[in-house]
């Protein structure tokens, strides 16, 4: 039995698809019956054709400033609300919620996933060597504010706030990225953050952190402000980072309860564990690099002579 129809209202949608300008028409759905919080007679967003919908399960798009259109289409249980477009073969269903916010390209938004507060998920393949990987937001993951580009994977229970998570990084588990009207948490190429790990973006200019190249960020690890990881870098266990600026590179492990905090460079396969400390919060830059441990209860307050660890 079919829940809803296309009613006669329709419009035209410009839009543009690989720089080029397309036009298409889409008409506005109406129930047929009573469903979830649905009732019959009314209406709710626009469609390019009944694939778009679902008329099994209790899939809705409520508001009429709503599009689906171009291959995309919502099904089971799944929500779609406010001034949300999903186009170009975007999949969204199980119990997932889109709200305000553009879902575009080849992807799945599925299981419990939130995405909402003008999110921009854009799905683009060919940019990695992984052509087959698709971006997919899943589990009981929440994305709001944020723009999530290319084959990037979120999912488990993490929350992710005004963020930029391009190329094929993940954020998982139960990680928690929050940014800020000011700045975002970024997270890109292949870099994961997962379990309990926490990143949190400070107020005012250069306060982005920034998380690149395979660097992985887990256990219940904490990073804050101006924080730029770049090549294999791991940050775990209960280590803390607060920028001003820290920059660390090439295969540099931060873990323990280790903490470094302020002027801070950190390169070249070196530990920072235990209780040690790196504090560059008196003015002067530490340079820290090549093969050595900061370990047991040490606390580096100035760039040591070589060989010194």
């Amino acid at each position: 039995m079919r829940k809803y129809e296309l009613t006669e209202d329709s419009q035209l949608h410009d839009y543009l698809l690989d720089g080029e300008k397309q036009r298409i028409r889409l008409w506005q759905i109406r129930a047929l019956q009573d469903f979830s919080d649905v009732k019959a007679g009314q209406t709710g967003g626009w469609v390019e054709s009944e694939a778009s919908l679902d008329q099994q399960g209790e899939c809705w798009i409520y508001d009429s400033q709503s599009l689906v259109f171009g291959g995309s289409d919502v099904k089971d249980d799944a929500q779609i609300h406010g001034a949300s477009t999903l186009c170009h073969q975007a999949h969204v269903s199980g119990h997932a919620f889109v709200e305000d916010s553009l879902v575009s390209g080849e992807c799945f938004i599925r299981e419990n996933a939130r995405v909402i507060n003008d999110s921009q998920i854009i799905a683009l393949r060919g940019l990695t060597a992984d052509h087959d990987q698709l971006l997919q937001i899943y589990g009981n993951a929440v994305v709001r504010a944020s723009r999530v580009v290319h084959q990037a994977q979120i999912y488990g229970d993490a929350v992710v706030s005004n963020a930029f998570i391009e190329h094929r990084a993940e954020v998982f588990g139960h990680a928690v990225l929050e940014g800020n009207e000011d700045n975002n948490v970024w997270i890109c190429d292949c870099a994961r953050v997962f379990e309990n790990a926490r990143i949190i973006a400070g107020s005012g200019e250069d306060q982005i952190p920034t998380i690149r190249y395979s660097s992985q960020i887990y256990g219940n690890a904490v990073i804050e402000g101006d924080c730029v990881l770049k090549h294999h870098v791991h940050i775990f266990d209960d280590a803390t980072l607060i920028g001003g600026p820290v920059l660390l590179d090439n295969h540099v492990q931060i873990y323990g309860s280790a903490r470094v905090t302020g002027n801070v460079l950190i390169e070249n396969n070196v530990q920072v564990c235990d209780l040690a400390t790196v504090d560059g919060i008196n003015g002067e830059a530490i340079h820290i690099r090549g093969n050595k441990a900061v370990n047991g209860d040490q606390r580096v307050t100035r760039t040591p002579f070589y060989g010194v660890f």
